[in-house]
């Protein structure tokens, strides 16, 4: 197809993200409504305008209805994590211990749960875990849960691309071919600049020219800590473990290196324990127990072993009278039964809950309420989650999401390597993952960075490092991040909230990226 030709496509590509990102942030409508209609719409674009027949959209939106599944186990468990620990008040004890680490200093507790045990959390698990777990710890410690769920999706971003031990970069060198170190390199180093945007953007998001002017320095401090290990790390060691050796070092300069500057040493207040004498470590013992699991099998032979276990669906090929082809698939998006974080987190309630129980802490009427608040609470979301995933799939079935990126792509040509973290950015948003965004976009960035003569590393980068900005304003991750800490509805005030830092965080990768292909000819 003539891209040049067919502006009034491009244009018609857009109407569905234009759709939910206007009554989500606009009109204030839930991502259930939202998601709905914005499936509804790409459905009937595609239909009428993208030759997509009735069979690619029916199979379409069943493969987005599949890949639901996975994100709403870790959905489900999380909420039902967060409520089990609540119910037996472990969050006053929890926060007290916060506050006697970090002393009152509000904006360090926040800084050190959403960024850096978040980063520790998505360089291990990811794939939804470390909003799932850290925003409702963050509710729990008192902190707004819009504030909470914002600064856990922006304190995560940095991580994704070499979290999850690195299953987003491993998908960027499957689609490039490209040379693994030339790829840790640049990506190292743009997610670093990504790194320092987002402790400062935590820190004004929280309170303002107040929140920055005290959060600055540990922003600084634990930008540069974790940064720095990033790229040792990714370089020199192994780029899978990238962002779980950075999270560890960022925890353990929030926790007990910046309490005892000049900037924070305000007289950390007594550690007080409830009456039944619950210590920390008996109300952290769900997380402790994720966190062994996650560790005893990600970083284990047990994952090559146990990810053997796989349950996918089987899906038709399908094609539109545009030539979209979508090959059929026996497995299609397979979820490792005892391996995906869902199954880490459910046996972490299932733990917590023996535990508890053996503690004399558990209650026999907490299972029953546990289980009613826990269907209130996720069927909002699960609702959102499913719409929004439909809608994604069926605009790139389609060939959507493909018009725009390659419309956009011949249209700011002279500026690629600007536009070029926000296509990635765009990938995300779509499809809610940046392993997603790199297996859609990353083979076409570098052949658009062949085609135009210029670096294809940097550009490849830019792509993993603009996917990984863009999971924060991903429909799909915010409402997870609402639903587990009880504010389903309210996802277009976390987008509003969070759209300009991913802006500028795009900007920050996205001029500099500028600067070395054009002017220093790198």
């Amino acid at each position: 197809m003539d891209f040049e030709l067919n502006f009034f496509y491009w244009f018609l590509s857009f109407i569905p993200i234009v759709a939910v990102l206007t009554l989500i942030m606009a009109f204030r409508w839930s991502g259930g409504k939202s998601g709905a209609f914005s499936w509804f719409t790409a459905a009937f674009i595609g239909y009428f305008f993208f030759g997509a027949n009735l069979k690619v959209l029916a199979v379409a939106s069943l493969k987005g209805l599949w890949t639901t599944i996975f994100i709403l186990y870790i959905i489900w468990g999380a909420m039902a994590l967060y409520n089990i620990v609540a119910k037996i008040d472990g969050f006053e004890v929890i926060a007290s211990t916060f506050t006697g680490l970090t002393g009152e200093t509000k904006v360090l507790q926040l800084l050190v749960i959403s960024w850096g045990f978040v980063s520790l959390l998505q360089g291990v698990a990811g794939f939804g875990t470390p909003v799932a777990v850290a925003a409702p710890l963050l509710v729990g410690l008192g902190f707004n849960p819009v504030i909470a769920t914002s600064a856990a999706l922006l304190g995560r971003a940095w991580a994704v691309t070499f979290g999850s031990l690195g299953s987003s970069y491993a998908a960027l060198l499957k689609m490039t071919s490209l040379d693994p170190g030339g790829l840790a390199f640049w990506s190292s180093i743009f997610l670093t600049i990504v790194c320092i945007v987002t402790g400062l953007s935590i820190s004004f998001m929280y309170n303002g020219k107040k929140g920055l002017k005290k959060g600055a320095p540990a922003a600084l401090i634990i930008a540069i800590s974790m940064g720095s290990t990033l790229i040792i790390t990714a370089n020199f060691i192994l780029p899978y473990i990238a962002s779980l050796v950075a999270g560890l070092v960022g925890m353990g300069v929030g926790t007990l290196v910046l309490p005892k500057t000049k900037w924070y040493n305000n007289n950390p207040v007594k550690q007080v324990e409830k009456e039944n004498k619950m210590s920390f470590h008996t109300a952290f013992a769900p997380y402790y127990t994720l966190l062994i699991l996650a560790f005893g099998i990600y970083l284990t032979p047990l994952k090559s072993i146990l990810s053997k276990f796989q349950i996918g669906l089987s899906f038709p090929g399908t094609e539109t009278t545009l030539g979209v082809v979508n090959e059929a698939t026996a497995s299609y998006s397979p979820i490792s039964l005892f391996t995906t974080p869902g199954t880490l987190v459910f046996l972490s309630v299932i733990i917590a809950i023996i535990y508890f129980m053996k503690s004399g802490l558990w209650k026999k009427n907490y299972g029953r309420e546990v289980v009613g608040s826990l269907i209130k609470q996720a069927i909002p979301s699960t609702v959102t989650v499913m719409t929004m995933s439909m809608m994604a799939v069926v605009m790139m079935e389609t060939g959507m999401t493909s018009f725009l990126a390659k419309g956009t792509a011949e249209i700011a040509s002279n500026i690629f390597p600007g536009v070029s973290p926000f296509i990635g950015i765009l990938g995300a948003f779509m499809t809610g993952s940046n392993t997603s965004s790199n297996i859609v976009f990353a083979a076409f960035q570098k052949d658009v960075a062949v085609f135009l003569g210029i670096n294809s590393l940097i550009i490849a980068s830019l792509q993993t490092t603009g996917g990984a900005i863009g999971t924060i304003i991903s429909p799909m991750n915010v409402a997870l991040g609402t639903g587990v800490t009880k504010i389903v509805g309210r996802e277009g005030e976390i987008i509003r909230k969070t759209i300009i830092y991913v802006i500028i965080m795009g900007l920050s990768i996205g001029i500099p990226a500028l600067f070395l292909i054009y002017y220093l000819g790198i």
